[in-house]
């Protein structure tokens, strides 16, 4: 009997392995030990499981707030693939109309330069959002920082500019072209924040 005791206990713990069970299964022991004592007082135990509906109230609530913070600062690297891609092909564009100005060509990049000044300053935002209200940083924090800034309201500018429509398009091509230049920069500075000085091993 002993030896069959040893086996199926082996068993059961082979089975769960090393699994961590938390604390709802501790609360849940502690509560079968306490209905098992005979002589246990009944308002006690109303009042262990209320303290025990509380404490998971609070520890819900308190994850889910984590999380949401979490996805919040965690946004900033997936905001700024939009006014990359748009204020890049929004100068490409450009270069087209430069070729041969069609109306489709201008409203093209018109419509891109409004996704792309939409898409920055959403950037610029959750780029804040990750670090708070905080000026510190080495050198290419501070470059990516202010950079960051700089092509928001340099992409409010063009797309202003875009929605007046003026008959020159040389405002709207300089601007557009140092976005794109500034983007290049930035995306660089980025790569240096997230996977250390000199990734590109240049």
């Amino acid at each position: 009997m002993a030896s069959l005791a040893l086996i199926l206990s082996a068993t059961v713990a082979f089975a769960h392995g090393e699994e961590k069970h938390g604390e709802e299964d501790t609360r849940s022991a502690a509560s079968e030990a306490v209905r098992a004592q005979p002589d246990h007082d009944m308002e006690a135990i109303g009042s262990a499981a209320v303290s025990d509906e509380t404490t998971q109230g609070h520890d819900a609530e308190q994850v889910e707030s984590e999380g949401i913070t979490g996805a919040l600062k965690s946004l900033h690297p997936a905001t700024v693939h939009f006014p990359i891609a748009l204020f890049m092909m929004a100068a490409l564009t450009e270069l087209f109309v430069m070729a041969r100005r069609t109306p489709e060509r201008e409203a093209a990049v018109k419509i891109m330069t409004y996704g792309g000044a939409a898409g920055a300053v959403g950037a610029a935002l959750f780029g804040w959002i990750h670090t708070g209200l905080w000026f510190g940083g080495d050198t290419v924090m501070q470059l990516h920082r202010w950079n960051g800034m700089l092509i928001a309201a340099l992409g409010l500018a063009a797309a202003w500019i875009a929605y007046r429509n003026p008959q020159s398009r040389i405002v709207l091509r300089l601007t557009l072209f140092l976005l794109a230049a500034l983007l290049i920069v930035q995306g660089y500075m980025g790569g240096e924040l997230a996977h250390g000085l000199n990734h590109l091993k240049l």
